[in-house]
């Protein structure tokens, strides 16, 4: 399996078996919530490593929630609607009303498999997502090699986590609004790492002071982790295990050896 991140958010590419997976994908204008960016907006910083025109069948489009910062209007407006979209039920409604006809609705806790290549679980987060958004397990079905996705807030414990997981991909920022967590820090990034022993530890989701608008200037904070990513994943999963991929980097997974 192959993880490539595709910008400087949270859109990332999964290549596995040929399949092709795009996450989240925010191609093209801005993030923006409100009119005109009111409520919240964000650019990218860095330059984007993929087109919607180089995302064609049988690609498959995967959404996280229908939030307009994972389910990025633009971005779905401008792609091929004969591509395949999986996500919660949310998304894919969204989905289906800008014209996309081939569909997978994917519920907290249910499991599709894919062409017989790539498996994929659903995994609820903590509150208050899991009413819309879903943490994602993808499993090679030729060599078991497992990535664990989450954007948010991982659970305390999932039965599909205990086997272990290769790749641990998940925010090392902790945004609160109105003093509730909207998404993990490193502290917890690190411990859920160590508990599902993950070989690498990716990071997503980063930069969040670079949001502007009501809801960041006025809502949030931000404790941050990134800065640190690097050395505190190394001290504590060991040297090279930590990454904070740039668009356009990608990650080769080899399976588990007995001795891992």
């Amino acid at each position: 399996m192959e993880i490539e991140r595709i910008d400087d958010y949270q859109t990332w590419r999964i290549h596995c078996g040929g399949q092709r997976l795009v996450i989240d994908p925010w191609l093209v204008d801005d993030l923006q919530v409100g009119a005109a960016g009111r409520l919240y907006r964000r650019e990218h910083r860095q330059p984007v490593t993929l087109r919607p025109r180089d995302v064609k069948p049988p690609d498959l489009v995967l959404l996280t929630s229908a939030l307009p910062t994972h389910a990025h209007r633009p971005t779905l407006a401008a792609l091929d609607r004969s591509l395949r979209v999986v996500g919660p039920p949310r998304a894919v409604a969204l989905a289906r009303s800008m014209g996309f006809r081939s569909t997978i609705a994917l519920g907290a806790g249910s499991r599709i498999d894919l062409d017989g290549h790539l498996a994929l679980t659903a995994i609820r987060p903590r509150f208050p997502f899991g009413a819309f958004s879903i943490g994602i397990l993808f499993e090679s079905l030729s060599d078991g090699v497992r990535v664990y996705l989450e954007p948010h807030r991982a659970p305390e414990r999932h039965p599909a986590l205990d086997k272990g997981v290769d790749v641990l991909i998940t925010p090392v920022e902790r945004v609160r609004m109105l003093g509730l967590s909207m998404s993990m820090d490193l502290e917890a990034c690190v411990a859920l790492a160590k508990r599902i022993r993950a070989r690498w530890v990716l990071a997503t989701g980063t930069e969040a002071r670079s949001a502007t608008g009501l809801i960041p200037e006025r809502l949030w904070r931000v404790e941050s982790g990134a800065d640190a990513f690097d050395a505190v994943v190394r001290l504590h999963i060991g040297e090279g295990r930590g990454r904070l991929l740039a668009p356009g980097e990608r990650l080769l997974v080899p399976p588990r050896r007995r001795r891992d």
